[in-house]
């Protein structure tokens, strides 16, 4: 009866082990957000930003959105730019990345570690037909949406 209940005990220990574990990853993976105030804050206080492009969520086809998102990302540009900041913009399409330091072609992994080297703030725009959203963390910002909303660009709001 007693190794019962020590097998039990130390199944249910396991069970708690493993939940523990997976929630802790699920929270680990995705950075928390934090209020619009936090993040100005956190962008008046950065020198450099990054601004992303990413063109690789785009339906095919769909000049709309892919004029949108680029229009948007260059209003943020310009509007960070204006404030002094130190702006790199890239564009990810397909496996490729365009912009940042390099004039030329490369892989996105290597402008993502050029982005985090130099310890930019980042600004990642991109589409998604199924929700409309600006997500702020301490890493930056994701600025996603349909058509209609990357045209709004409301983004932009949060450095004015």
């Amino acid at each position: 009866m007693k190794q019962t209940y020590a097998i039990g005990a130390i199944a249910a220990a396991v069970l708690i082990a493993l939940a523990a574990a997976y929630l802790f990853l699920q929270w680990s993976a995705q950075p928390s957000e934090i209020p619009p105030a936090e993040f100005r804050k956190l962008l008046n206080a950065t020198n450099k930003v990054a601004i992303v492009q990413d063109l690789r969520t785009l339906p095919p086809d769909d000049t709309v959105a892919r004029s949108n998102l680029q229009n948007c990302a260059i209003q943020l540009s310009m509007a960070i730019s204006s404030t002094g900041k130190n702006v790199s913009n890239y564009a990810f399409e397909g496996s490729s990345c365009y912009g940042g330091a390099s004039s030329s072609s490369r892989p996105v992994a290597d402008c993502l570690k050029e982005i985090g080297r130099e310890k930019r703030l980042l600004f990642s725009l991109s589409f998604n037909s199924a929700q409309n959203k600006t997500r702020l963390t301490a890493q930056g910002a994701d600025y996603f949406g349909d058509a209609a909303f990357l045209s709004e660009c409301s983004i932009t709001g949060i450095v004015r």
